[in-house]
């Protein structure tokens, strides 16, 4: 059974879960192979999975390189995995846990099962063009992280998006600043591709499942002097996203400041109370 870790001390998901089923081809035991791996998390998506789907792979079977889809489907409620099943002939794998993991811990689980060089997660809701993506995985050849921004000179499409969600992000990203020193405009859009050794190395890193885990990611990514470029996208606003903005603040905030406790000298000596405390309030919201 999947559970849910805390920023909080040093307590890793990596190892801690087992999806209870997996439809698709199993990995080599030595992933990093040429092509690129897409992971899609996918809480109770069934009528948008499709369409995403549907949206991406004929551009990826076009392009000719290696790839595959890698749907990670947590505690849902729908025929989510059933939808993505049907996909599997056309290198969709599916990853079923029984209980949710947070959107962090499904990407992470997505990404710990991936074989191919290059490793990516993109939203249920396909926010990106298929040009879009094969323009974010190019730009791998020359550093290890890119990042999909809707803040950054040449992007397009924020202002679809509520005034409020703007306003939450801008605030959300001023913090980032504040408190982790991260040099960029938007660390929550749902576009993100790595070097798969990159990645997989900082996997036991990362401390946060929930929707906050971005910046824990993008904060281990700089901290080991790896390459990070933000590239402007055209963003496409889903008014139907699952996105609970005015819940989730005060469950990022203090997500936030877990990660940034956590990698401070006072870290190791949180009390495991506080650790387990924080796991149950917070660690897969």
């Amino acid at each position: 059974m999947a559970t849910p870790y805390s920023v909080l001390g040093h307590h890793s998901f990596i190892g801690r879960g087992k999806y209870d089923e997996m439809v698709g081809t199993p990995v080599p035991p030595e992933p990093g192979e040429p092509g690129v791996s897409i992971v899609i998390p996918a809480w109770n998506e069934e009528d948008r999975l499709a369409r995403t789907l549907e949206r991406y792979l004929p551009a990826l079977e076009s392009r000719g390189d290696p790839f595959e889809v890698i749907v990670v489907v947590d505690g849902v409620k729908d025929r989510t995995a059933e939808v993505a099943a049907e996909y599997a002939a056309r290198h969709v794998r599916v990853l079923r846990f029984p209980n949710k993991l947070g959107k962090g811990g499904a990407v992470l689980a997505g990404i710990k099962e991936s074989r191919y060089e290059y490793v990516g997660y993109l939203d249920a809701d396909g926010p990106i063009s298929p040009q879009e993506m094969y323009g974010l995985v190019d730009y791998l050849r020359d550093v290890d992280c890119v990042v999909a921004s809707r803040w950054t000179r040449g992007a397009s499409g924020v202002e679809a998006e509520p005034l409020f969600n703007r306003l939450a992000g801008r605030g959300w990203n001023f913090l980032t600043r504040s408190l982790l020193f991260l040099p960029l405009r938007d660390t929550q859009a749902g576009a993100k591709f790595f070097q798969g050794r990159v990645v997989r190395s900082l996997l036991a890193s990362v401390t946060l499942t929930n929707r906050a885990f971005d910046v824990d990611l993008l904060y281990h990514v700089r901290k080991e002097g790896h390459r990070v470029r933000e590239v402007p996208v055209r963003w496409t606003h889903d008014p139907a996203s699952r996105m609970p903005v005015g819940r989730a603040i005060p469950v990022m905030f203090v997500s936030l400041l877990g990660v940034r406790l956590a990698n401070s000298p006072m870290g190791k000596r949180v009390p495991r109370r506080l650790v387990a405390w924080f796991m149950s309030e917070f660690g897969g919201a």
